[in-house]
């Protein structure tokens, strides 16, 4: 039984540890003076109600100095160290426990409402709170002085010994025991030489924390480093069971990225050091609807103790019901579907066989910059020459033909007066650059690694008419525009434009199962499916993902949210373009957004844009970068169910990001 009603935290420092980057700043202003900031005059003088450390700065430098203009600074510099942390290790899966155990819980602050509300999102802890004190500026009511904790006790309507409070300095303890409340003491890097003893109950970090014992009675007396230690925390490199990831790094056949993770929820992914990352690139593109979607897990949860996966010449529900539902919702000319892919690459060169068997024809089409796939058919087609260079063989018979990238167009036009030429020339290239044998044309509506280039008005209509003219197929490879990304079900509708073939993959999957498959026209049907299977195609488990991934797209609001949000997200991200001279355009529809990075000449810079996602990660950004590294545009594709607030801490960060890289 417990005999705890209420839970109280406090935020800086204890839920979310931001001190040593707050000292960090003004001390960065002190050396500039020529003097150090002592830890222990940091700890005397500073506060989150007000500062007196100018006055100290006057005091050593003998001179007066410009208050206004040093505390801007220090905000500035404060919240570009602060962009990326997240809370304290240890921190959800304390505020989990409690709310399993139905107990309230409330944070008592010292800072201002604002400062909490902005760092909460930040952190993910913003919602579940029964109470929220702060102190707003007012040092009447500050901690030492038990005030906050007695209105918080007040607005909950329980007695103080019905309440534990965690805290990890000596005057928010001093304060918790002033309103007769037992404390919990955890501290943190800059208070854990400080003197702690007057809490009942010390853990060294939340991942020792022994809530049951806490909620449930146990004695709490006398702090101490080793009280209510659980077992050690693994070393730095082990993973949970002890084993050293060197382990395993030495036997990778190139070595992943240092970053470990743990887990992942809606929009964010959390490190194993619990840091917190916003994920601008939902996954590789294809977690529609984000990590760990609840009605994703369930449904998978209960597919798997069905059926996971059987070969593909027999019939299985998911498997019918997904059939049905893609004809459903794709353009009305699609009607057939064969989901026996088992990637995106394979999708397309399946969609490319189709288009040979029956024109006849062997040659194809592709776009400059465009990305169809990783197979060596796919790279072949590819529009990128460092995708082809390490491999003596190609897909015969392929003819890249210049994008319809108006930022850069290839024939040097404006738009207004081009007449589409980037369309007329095909022309040319089918008449003198092939075997005048073109089965298909192949391209992404909007391109996806190859720079978030999207089409001018009109472009995709031409080109039909064009293929239509000829004889050739026209296939949308829609594997990262198709499911809602553009807030339309498939970029061919946000277009108009209807092709003969489409492929897909990526998104269908919803928080990540693996999925890809075929549409084509009725007349396309008939080659034979040795030739276009795949041993995982069709897999059970992922297509009633799928199906449940439809589900939640086709509800009412859904891309109407895409939409809005990437609306949004494209005003914001202009306005930032509008401060730094690096950014030479932002483009994009719905949440399939690219950021077009520039020198000082208004040159593509690949390599400020391959630093801006570096240092992203260091203000809780997952971003990628266009072309595996060698383009110059930042990609911005997070989940489809990414919400205003949340488009709003994405913008937030990326202004960060880029404003420090400019200072």
């Amino acid at each position: 039984m417990k005999d705890v009603d209420a839970i109280l935290f406090d935020f800086d420092g204890t839920l979310w540890d931001p001190e040593a980057e707050i000292f960090r700043a003004h001390a960065e202003i002190f050396r500039e003076f020529g003097h150090q900031l002592p830890v222990e005059v940091w700890s005397s003088l500073v506060g989150t109600i007000g500062s007196e450390l100018w006055t100290q700065l006057e005091r050593a430098t003998g001179c007066t100095v410009d208050r206004r203009e040093l505390q801007e600074r220090v905000r500035r510099r404060q919240r570009e160290l602060l962009g990326g942390l997240c809370g304290r290790p240890g921190v959800h899966r304390v505020l989990g426990a409690v709310d399993a155990l139905g107990i309230s819980r409330g944070i008592v602050s010292n800072s201002t409402r604002e400062w909490v509300a902005r760092y909460s999102r930040q952190c993910g802890l913003a919602e579940g709170w029964s109470t929220v004190q702060c102190a707003d500026g007012d040092r009447a009511s500050a901690k030492p002085e038990p005030n906050l904790y007695v209105a918080a006790l007040e607005s909950l309507g329980i007695p103080a010994d019905r309440a534990v409070a965690f805290e990890d300095s000596p005057n928010g303890v001093r304060a918790a025991k002033r309103a007769g409340i037992r404390c919990v003491a955890v501290p943190n890097a800059m208070t854990a030489a400080l003197d702690l003893q007057e809490a009942d109950l010390r853990f060294e970090s939340f991942e020792q924390v022994d809530l049951p014992g806490i909620v449930g009675g146990k004695p709490m007396r006398q702090a101490s480093p080793a009280a209510g230690a659980a077992a050690p925390k693994a070393p730095s490199g082990s993973d949970a069971s002890g084993r050293d990831a060197g382990a395993a790094l030495q036997h990778y056949y190139y070595l992943p990225d240092e970053l470990r993770v743990v887990r992942g929820e809606g929009v964010y992914l959390y490190a194993d050091d619990g840091r917190r990352y916003l994920d601008c690139s939902s996954g590789t593109f294809n977690l529609s609807l984000g990590y760990a979607h609840p009605e994703i897990v369930e449904t998978v949860r209960e597919q798997a103790g069905q059926l996971i996966h059987v070969t593909s010449k027999f019939q299985t529900e998911p498997l019918n019901a997904l059939v049905a539902k893609l004809a459903e919702v794709s353009p009305a000319n699609l009607t057939r579907v064969h989901l026996k892919s088992a990637s995106g690459s394979d999708a397309n060169e399946g969609a490319v066989k189709i288009a040979q068997v029956h024109t006849g024809k062997s040659d194809v089409v592709t776009l400059f910059r465009g990305h169809l796939g990783q197979t060596l058919g796919m790279i072949g087609a590819s529009g990128a020459a460092f995708r082809r260079a390490p491999f003596p063989s190609h897909l015969p018979g392929v003819v890249h033909v210049p994008d319809p990238h108006c930022l850069r167009c290839f024939y040097k036009q404006e738009r207004a007066t081009c007449g589409l030429l980037c369309v007329e020339r095909i022309n040319d290239f089918i008449d003198y650059a092939s075997t005048g044998r073109v089965a298909c044309v192949v391209l992404e509506p909007i391109s996806g690694n190859g720079g978030n280039v999207v089409p001018p008005d009109g472009y995709l209509r031409a080109l039909k008419d064009l293929c239509e003219e000829r004889g050739i197929l026209l296939v949308f490879d829609e594997i990262q525009t198709g499911f809602g990304r553009t807030g339309q079900m498939f970029a061919a509708d946000h277009f108009g434009v209807s092709p003969h073939l489409m492929t897909f993959g990526k998104g269908l999957g919803g928080a990540g199962m693996p999925i890809a498959g075929i549409l084509t026209e009725e007349r396309l049907t008939g080659v034979e499916g040795h030739h276009i299977n795949s041993t995982f195609g069709g897999n059970v488990l992922a297509a009633a993902a799928a199906l449940k991934t439809l589900e939640v797209i086709g509800r009412p609001g859904f891309l109407e949210n895409v939409r809005d949000v990437g609306g949004y997200v494209l005003e914001r991200l202009r306005d930032l373009a509008g401060q730094v001279p690096f950014v030479r355009e932002v483009r994009g529809v719905g949440l399939m957004i690219g950021i077009d990075i520039v020198d000082g000449e208004g040159r593509p810079d690949p390599g400020l844009t391959n630093l801006l996602a570096e240092r992203g990660m260091d203000h809780g950004l997952l971003l990628r970068t266009s072309l595996y590294g060698h383009g110059n545009v930042l990609k911005v594709r997070p989940a489809l169910i990414m919400t205003r607030q949340e488009a709003d801490e994405m913008c937030d960060l990326l202004e960060r990001l880029f404003l420090s890289v400019l200072s």
